[in-house]
């Protein structure tokens, strides 16, 4: 059975978040550090168990040194 779309977007958002944390070779915990985010938090998104507010999603891209757009478009480009 399909995703709804909002489970199949958050899957995709710490999909790509994940993806880019490990290419970082970043643990969680420092990504959570850089993003001043709770670490089981970053656990939650990377597990699709929690949807980032969009403030939320733009301190991991700051964090991630990658523009939120960009970041946006990586989730939307991403196939489940």
């Amino acid at each position: 059975m399909p995703l709804d779309p909002a489970a199949a977007i958050a899957e995709r958002f710490g999909r790509v978040v994940r993806g880019l944390r490990d290419q970082r070779g970043w643990s969680q915990e420092q990504l959570a550090a850089r993003a001043e985010l709770n670490r089981s938090y970053m656990g939650e998104v990377e597990r699709a168990g929690a949807m980032p507010s969009l403030a939320t999603a733009a301190k991991l891209a700051l964090a991630l040194d990658v523009p939120l757009s960009r970041l946006i478009h990586w989730v939307e480009q991403s196939t489940d």
